[in-house]
């Protein structure tokens, strides 16, 4: 399985954030929150972010990815101002394989 990635705007994210956290908080809890589920976010130049889903994410959320234009990456590199947003903590190093 593949990790996907979309990017919103400052104007996008200023409209659309809490909505879009919110959807994603539903489809984990509806997968039951597993462990290697997660919605990560790295902040881009002027006030874009770019979204994270990682592979059990697009599997229960591919509407929500597709209505965000995603598409298919690389798992996201580890480090500074990466900031989960959805998922468990503790499982954001072992499922960037940090």
């Amino acid at each position: 399985m593949t990790w996907h990635t979309f990017t919103l705007n400052r104007a996008e994210r200023a409209e659309r954030e809490n909505e879009l956290q919110m959807a994603f908080d539903l489809c984990f809890t509806a997968a039951a929150g597993p462990d290697d589920m997660a919605l990560l976010a790295r902040d881009q130049g002027a006030g874009d972010r770019r979204y994270y889903a990682s592979p059990v994410m697009g599997a229960w959320a591919a509407n929500l990815l597709e209505q965000y234009g995603a598409t298919p990456c690389a798992a996201p590199q580890g480090g500074e101002g990466l900031t989960l947003l959805v998922g468990h903590q503790g499982c954001v190093d072992w499922l960037l394989g940090d």
